[in-house]
């Protein structure tokens, strides 16, 4: 789960507590005992007795907005209405749980469409690859009379270039600044091909120019 989740839900099952009426730091010590590291921190001062405002300063100043606003409403609850916080704070918790749960959601999704650019980079390598290294052997064929000869380094060049081109496009489009993990990945891919397919090149040629 989450961490900033995990959180949120330690800081919502006290806010729980408080509307029945149990001890906020009672409470904070059961539900953030076994809770990320800034929770159990926060537990543990004020199992030695310190006040809330200095137990939860880290939650407070810490990099989760969701969980520093609920850790505030917390330590507003001794200069108000425990159960009146409670009530309120549960329901402002529910919609902060939602809010995390919905930008997790686009991470996964964000991070599966980058694997998936990635594997589609490779693939497109491969291709690329595949084709520049079979094709000046096609093109000696001669089916359609006399043709010039491929030049078979040229044509890599070309194909690596345009490799490079649509990878890093394609990753621009599905990661932004990391389209270079694109274009890595698919000119690593188009080298690889290209090294394990040119002994199969020049034996295909060899044994052509023998036939002729």
């Amino acid at each position: 789960m989450n961490q900033d989740l995990s959180m949120i839900l330690s800081l919502r099952r006290v806010l729980e507590s408080a509307e029945e009426g149990m001890g906020i730091s009672q409470s904070m010590v059961r539900e953030l005992g076994v809770a990320s590291p800034p929770g159990s921190s926060a537990a543990r001062m004020l199992l030695l007795g310190f006040p809330l405002t200095k137990a939860l300063r880290p939650l407070i100043q810490g990099k989760s907005e969701e969980a520093s606003i609920l850790a505030s409403l917390i330590v507003s609850v001794p200069r108000s209405s425990a159960s009146l916080v409670g009530k309120n704070g549960e329901a402002l918790a529910m919609t902060l749980e939602r809010w995390v749960e919905a930008r997790e959601s686009t991470r996964q999704e964000h991070q599966v469409m980058t694997f998936r650019s990635l594997l589609t980079s490779g693939v497109l390598g491969a291709v690329t690859s595949m084709t520049a290294s079979l094709g000046p052997v096609v093109g000696n064929l001669g089916f359609t009379g006399s043709t010039p000869a491929s030049n078979p380094s040229a044509m890599l060049a070309a194909a690596a270039a345009m490799t490079a081109i649509g990878s890093g496009m394609l990753g621009y489009f599905m990661s932004g600044r990391r389209f270079y993990l694109n274009v890595a990945t698919a000119i690593a891919v188009f080298a690889t091909v290209s090294y394990l397919v040119s002994p199969l090149a020049s034996f295909a040629s060899a044994g052509l120019w023998g036939v002729k």
